[in-house]
């Protein structure tokens, strides 16, 4: 049965494995159904004061059904609540004395902003950025954070937000627009902004400079107050009294809702309390409540308070040597009392762990850490609404010494294994077991795309690239600690992290082309493997890479990349295009890198490619069909070799070879022969004419037929059987999407050359370095800048992939069109794109095969077995290119 509480957060908190099912309370500690106790250092957001089921609190409830007094009786006379209200006269600072009940934190700020209004015939509403009042609308337009905001027709155009803490601001916001602004609504510690308190004298000086406009001072302290900052109220000391201080949560006690707006006689209006009111608000129950709760707060002259502020010294004091001991992994330590904000450093940089960069990226590094204080340490506690980088530390005001001590030794835990970027402890208890997931992807929000359509204008040179694990090796490349993974651990790993969706991967800070070009940008992490993106998985792989592509477009990118299967899933991003930013698929420069590569390397090695045959392995797929147009100018002989499983193989292979005649005659005229092939098709052309030939559709195959009619063997064919074609190649281009390895480099022939354009690799490792097969990767591109990927730096870092090679050089070179899209790429692009990288500096990569270099000694060796097989007289020695030199 799915979700009927809201199923978002419902699949949110199973994701993170925080669903687990608490089934009894008592003060600062929860049980869960199987009896172990966890500490609760979040207290419902402060929203429970004494912990769970206080007696005290109970007590005044099971005094009232005893009663059996009237709970609800307006427009009557509610004797409870004048009592409330007389108790909150006497506690509260000055002559703050005149009280409007509420049922929430929200609803009192809305009645704060509806009486400021009414008073003071103004209609601006000032509050701070980053702060937080709630998520009515009214409350949520005085909610500083976009966040919240979006898609929900607010702010109102009557709502300003200034920095919080600054005077300066504050100061120059009221000379301008005093005269129309009605109130001033501040937290005296913002809490939900990561627990920032303002510089010492602020609140003082805030409500001066209001008084001096005539502008009401609301102090929100719906967290803060009611003893969590050890002192009744965080304004407790201050010298100035606000015109309105608001409370809430801690006031029910921790059993129900109640809100209180408590204001000055001066700033009250007859026309407010005439108007407003609420069914529920200042009930008996609530209220009777709300006077239990300060008789325990201020029993024996506020004990409890004062040992707030013990105990909260006592916790901050080691929270303090936690930073002191691990600087690189806690930033800052805020708050009073027993609001504490532990605010953790930006793990993004980190170049030995992709799952904390990801996790510190995306906002997810606090839930990673609550879920496993959660799981490992049965400490309860939350990120903070507002930062995705601080948690906040709300324990009971009842905590013990020794909770506290436990909670400060599971965060000890906590920055040992983040020091040590050990990411398999912090995640192994969200796989080491079945998990309750849901079977597939949660289908996107259809509003979503439609938001993207406003997104904000692309900035120029900056670029997103997408990127998922290529093979299981990844994985382990990226985090090393999860080389610790079980099987079971490992594949639930893959299914944990794929419903996580894309994210940003790393930044990538500003490079500059040969030509004085800059750049900037992001990965794009789609967190799939190819076997995952394949069959069933499919729809959701594209699915996940249209929302990577709106997620790059929402951060202004200019020029969207894809690799890999990314693209293999999307059809060469035509699955993608037209989502707000040019797509590039990158597979023309991996081709054109590619095929410069290998010529090179045939050219070192004595290897002469004009009589040699080549063999290109997935010749009907984008990258593949293109290295054979390419390849067919100066090639001996050329054979197209495709998929057998596939039953459209052979139809497929038929177009790129009437490509290949079609084409060689007119480059031909252009730029002369060069390759036995292309001077056979040149001859056969001009020898048969196009009344034998035709045009289009079976070209290559009626040309084959007429070579043959008079004794001449075609130099081009193409066929499904892998072995045949390597029978007899002498350099073989390997480029297929599969995502295993189809050739063993030992079974093939002395002497031959290959090239695996293919991510993951085509060809199998060997055991050792071969000398008489010459391996090598191809498609990878050394730009004129070092480019550091951090976790995802599988190559050395001044080389990057042929197709985030590509997505750099269009952006550098500010092209503002779709490149590489579909199957087919063109000549002309490919042309364009050698131009560009020659003006930009960007040249193929080196030789290597996984990781390791080419080096001289294995080009000679390898060089020897190409002369035996040839039969040439001596052997070479050395490299050919430096000999000639």
């Amino acid at each position: 049965m799915k979700p009927t509480l809201n199923p978002s957060r419902r699949e949110l908190l199973a994701l993170f494995a925080l669903d687990i099912e608490m089934t009894r309370g008592s003060g600062p500690t929860v049980q869960d159904a199987a009896g172990r106790e966890y500490l609760d250092f979040l207290s419902q957001y402060g929203a429970l004061p004494f912990g769970h089921n206080p007696p005290e609190i109970w007590s005044a409830i099971q005094g009232v059904a005893e009663e059996q007094a009237p709970l609800m009786i307006q427009p009557l006379r509610g004797l409870a609540a004048e009592a409330l209200a007389d108790r909150l006269a006497e506690v509260t600072p000055g002559d703050l004395s005149i009280t409007t009940f509420a049922n929430s934190g929200a609803e009192t700020v809305e009645a704060a902003i509806k009486l400021a209004r009414v008073r003071t015939g103004r209609r601006l509403i000032l509050s701070t950025e980053n702060g937080f009042h709630g998520k009515t609308l009214g409350a949520l337009s005085a909610t500083g954070k976009p966040l919240y905001q979006d898609g929900f027709a607010v702010p109102h155009a009557d709502h300003l937000y200034i920095p919080y803490g600054d005077l300066d601001a504050l100061r120059a916001v009221l000379d301008r627009d005093g005269d129309r602004i009605a109130a001033f609504l501040v937290e005296p510690i913002q809490g939900e902004g990561g627990v920032i308190c303002p510089p010492d004298g602020y609140l003082d000086d805030v409500v001066a400079l209001c008084r001096e406009h005539g502008v009401l001072s609301v102090f929100d302290e719906i967290q803060t107050g009611l003893g969590r900052t050890g002192r009744l109220f965080a304004c407790s000391d201050s010298r100035e009294v606000p015109d309105m201080l608001l409370l809430a949560k801690a006031l029910g006690g921790g059993v129900v809702p109640i809100g209180a707006c408590v204001v000055r006689p001066s700033a009250w209006d007859d026309r407010f309390g005439q108007r407003h009111s609420s069914t529920f608000a200042g009930n008996t129950l609530a209220c009777r409540v709300g006077l239990a709760t300060l008789d325990r707060l201020l029993q024996d002259d506020g004990e409890l308070i004062d040992d707030v502020a013990a105990k909260g010294a006592h916790f901050r004091a080691g929270l303090d040597q936690l930073q002191a001991e691990y600087p690189t992994v806690i930033r800052d330590v805020r708050g009073e009392g027993l609001m504490i904000g532990l605010e953790f450093q930006a793990f993004e940089a980190w170049s030995h762990s992709a799952v904390l960069g990801f996790a510190s990226l995306n906002g997810g590094i606090t839930p990673l850490i609550s879920s496993y204080l959660l799981n490992r340490h049965a400490i309860v506690t939350a990120p903070v609404f507002n930062s995705t980088r601080v948690i906040r530390l709300q324990p009971a005001l009842t905590v013990s010494l020794a909770q506290i001590d436990r909670a400060l030794a599971a965060l000890r835990d906590l920055c040992e294994v983040l020091a040590a970027s050990d990411s398999y402890r912090l995640v192994r208890h969200l796989v080491s077991g079945p998990r309750m997931l849901p079977d597939a992807l949660p289908e996107p929000d259809p509003v979503e795309f439609a938001a993207m359509q406003n997104a904000p204008a692309a900035r120029d040179g900056s670029f997103a690239f997408l990127i998922h694990y290529t093979e299981e090796a990844d994985i382990f490349r990226s985090d090393p600690s999860f080389e610790q993974f079980s099987d079971v651990e490992l594949a639930n790993w893959c299914d944990w992290v794929k419903r996580l969706g894309p994210g940003f991967a790393r930044r990538i800070p500003p490079v500059r082309s040969k030509a004085g070009a800059l750049a900037d940008g992001w990965l794009v992490s789609v967190p799939m493997l190819p076997g995952e993106m394949r069959g069933k998985g499919r729809k959701a792989a594209k699915r996940m890479i249209g929302e990577g592509v709106d997620l790059a477009v929402a951060e202004g990118a200019s020029r969207v990349g894809l690799g890999a299967f990314t693209s293999i899933v999307t059809r060469g991003g035509e699955a993608v295009t037209g989502r707000g930013a040019p797509i590039t698929s990158g597979n023309t420069l991996t081709t054109v890198s590619a095929v410069k590569s290998l010529e090179n390397m045939a050219m070192r090695t004595g290897l002469a490619i004009e009589d040699a045959h080549v063999a290109v392995i997935g010749a009907s797929g984008a990258i593949g069909r293109l290295a054979s147009l390419m390849l067919a100018r100066s090639a001996g002989r050329l054979t197209l070799v495709g998929n057998a499983a596939n039953p459209f193989t052979p139809g497929l292979l038929s177009r790129v070879a009437d490509e290949v005649c079609a084409e060689l005659p007119a480059q031909a005229r252009r730029d002369g022969a060069s390759g036995e092939l292309r001077r056979q098709i040149v001859r056969a052309t001009e020898a048969f004419g196009p009344e034998r030939l035709g045009s289009g559709s079976g070209l290559a195959e009626r040309m084959c037929d007429l070579l043959q009619s008079r004794g001449e063997a075609p130099l081009l064919d193409w066929t499904t059987p892998l072995e045949e074609a390597l029978e007899t190649a002498d350099i073989v281009l390997v480029a297929t999407s599969a995502d295993t390895a189809l050739i063993d480099p030992l079974a093939l022939k002395p002497g031959t050359l290959v090239c695996d354009v293919a991510r993951p690799p085509n060809v199998a490792p060997a055991a050792r370095r071969l000398d008489r097969v010459m391996v090598f990767d191809a498609g990878l591109i050394r730009p004129p800048f070092d480019i550091d990927l951090g976790p995802f730096q599988t190559l050395p870092k001044n080389l990057c992939w042929g197709c985030l090679g590509e997505t750099l050089l269009l952006a550098l070179a500010r092209e503002i069109r779709d490149f590489s899209i579909g199957s087919r790429l063109s000549l002309a692009d490919a042309d364009h794109i050698a131009a560009l990288a020659e003006l930009h500096g960007f040249e193929p990569a080196p030789a290597q095969w996984y990781g390791e270099a080419v080096t001289l000694r294995q080009i000679t060796e390898f060089t020897r077995h190409v002369r035996a097989r040839r039969g040439a007289g001596s052997l070479l020695f050395e490299d050919p290119i430096e000999r000639r030199a």
